[in-house]
């Protein structure tokens, strides 16, 4: 399958089913923290593209530049700060360039500005907070296109270049690129089930009932010792 199949059959899924299927499997941390969250449209479908900086880093660090020149269709640019609270890590400027390159979202636990400009834009920003002091006096990109952390609801979630990220109105999850096809398929599985438990419901049946008898998630195959699968 193409990247740009998964992709598409990506962007039609529920970050919940998505998150399911992975608890399912054992892949217990790929759901990033609540206190993330999208300033205007949330949805994104994308490839990671990952950098990291720090508030301590070397005086010169890496060129901001550098991050744009890396974009490729198809991206959403991870953004590890190590919780830099100094100021806008991203601006629109920044996001104007990445967007032209293909850049599908943008995925921080930092700072950005141009808070308005970003919420009408094309591609969905998650951050953790706006300011309108730019951070890189006090704040350098010190690794670009290497694997980085983001803080996790259950765990630091690690995302590598390559893994798929899915966000949606309930938040972003992560798909290790190499289950990811697999992730997907269950989940398009699961999103079925959970229609057809509705239905019943909606039908007059018990949540119960319609619950057992759809035996959800009993076609994930188990990864890791951490996989469960809930009967509720």
């Amino acid at each position: 399958m193409s990247e740009r199949e998964l992709l598409d059959r990506l962007s039609e899924l529920e970050a919940a089913a998505a998150a399911d299927v992975m608890v399912a499997m054992g892949l217990e941390n790929q759901v990033l923290a609540p206190d993330l969250r999208p300033l205007g449209h949330p949805g994104m479908a994308g490839v990671a593209l990952c950098a990291e900086g720090r508030t301590d880093a070397d005086a010169a660090g890496l060129p901001t530049f550098d991050l744009d020149a890396l974009v490729t269709p198809g991206a959403v640019v991870v953004i590890s700060t190590a919780g830099c609270d100094k100021g806008a890590i991203i601006g629109d400027n920044m996001v104007t360039s990445m967007v032209q390159r293909g850049a599908r979202g943008f995925l921080l636990d930092g700072g950005i500005r141009d808070r308005a400009a970003l919420a009408e834009g094309a591609a969905a920003v998650w951050c953790r907070y706006s300011s309108p002091i730019n951070a890189h006096r006090k704040w350098k990109y010190t690794a670009m296109n290497q694997p980085v952390t983001l803080p996790g609801i259950w765990g630091a979630v690690t995302i590598r270049p390559g893994d798929l990220i899915l966000a949606d109105d309930d938040g972003v999850c992560v798909l290790p690129q190499e289950h990811a096809a697999q992730i997907i398929a269950d989940a398009e599985i699961h999103m079925r089930a959970e229609a057809e438990i509705k239905a019943a419901i909606e039908a007059g049946g018990s949540r119960e009932s319609a619950t057992r008898a759809s035996r959800r998630l009993q076609h994930v195959r188990p990864l890791t010792a951490k996989a469960e699968i809930p009967d509720e």
